[in-house]
């Protein structure tokens, strides 16, 4: 996450900032209200029923090892199949992908709510190890 000091959002971005500093972005845990997810899975074709909206955080998805597709849309081009979850802060939708973004080892890309997303596309590599960081907004 070399080039993340140049954005700048809230407190928490900026307290998130201060933990990933000299990690390389990565850390597996995160004490609350911050969540580090660790994942590593086969990338397919996307689930085009499993676009992830969240209302509360952000997420940061830091690419480790591979490649990697991430559809994006809008919520308002996206039709609800389930009800928000508050708890985990997430509610699925189906749709079709508006834009695709491909990242590699050492990217990252930053979602906001409202930017309903579908990860794990087919991208040169089949397996990718990546983080995913919950942020309060």
């Amino acid at each position: 996450m070399i080039n993340i000091g140049k954005y700048s959002l809230n407190k928490n971005f900026e307290i998130f900032k201060d933990k990933v500093r000299d990690t390389e972005g990565v850390v597996d845990q995160m004490e609350a209200p911050f969540k580090a997810i660790p994942l590593e899975y086969q990338n397919k074709d996307f689930d085009l029923q499993k676009f992830e909206n969240h209302q509360i955080n952000i997420d940061i998805h830091l690419i480790l090892e591979g490649s990697e597709k991430i559809g994006i849309n809008s919520v308002d081009n996206l039709e609800s199949n389930m009800t928000y979850n508050s708890e985990s802060d997430y509610q699925l939708f189906n749709g079709e992908v508006k834009e695709e973004i491909v990242l590699e080892k050492g990217d990252f890309l930053i979602l906001f709510p409202g930017e309903a997303h579908v990860t794990g596309g087919k991208y040169n590599n089949l397996t990718t190890k990546k983080m995913v960081y919950k942020v309060p907004l």
